[in-house]
């Protein structure tokens, strides 16, 4: 007799246990990266490849002038998005984005193509709302630069 319904499907468990723990080393090493932080990304105006208009949790971090996303559940999705300016905090409304929760500030990431909000925790909003400093060695890293 089986042990497990996934033993009838012809599913084998060592296969689960692979990719369950590849999905939590992923998950891992996204939030131990530089600056990353955990929250919820939108797209307010245009349109930005990888991102939607309702509200999407996942982890962010910034490479320069770049806001690197990576979409929550899988974390396999990674979105690069140049960004121009970026707004001051702005207080979350209640209910506004349920997942993930404790999220208090909302701030807006303006860039060529489309203007973005992203929802933080009170002690991730320096790593969310600050630009990145400028290369010490003055040599432009922009991707839009070179185009």
């Amino acid at each position: 007799m089986p042990d497990s319904p996934l033993t009838v499907l012809g599913v084998c468990l060592a296969a689960v246990v692979a990719l369950v723990a590849a999905g939590l080393g992923r998950r891992r090493w996204l939030a131990r990266r530089p600056g990353a932080f955990r929250g919820a990304a939108r797209v307010v105006e245009g349109r930005a490849d990888g991102l939607r208009t309702r509200w999407r949790a996942g982890y962010g971090r910034w490479v320069q002038d770049v806001f690197v996303w990576t979409s929550a559940p899988l974390l396999l999705r990674t979105a690069l998005l140049p960004v121009d300016a970026v707004s001051a905090p702005r207080p979350l409304a209640p209910k506004e984005v349920r997942r993930p929760r404790h999220l208090t500030a909302v701030t807006a990431l303006t860039g060529p193509r489309a203007l973005l909000e992203v929802a933080v925790r009170a002690q991730d909003e320096p790593l969310a709302c600050r630009r990145p400093a400028a290369d010490p060695t003055g040599i432009t890293r922009s991707p839009r630069d070179h185009l």
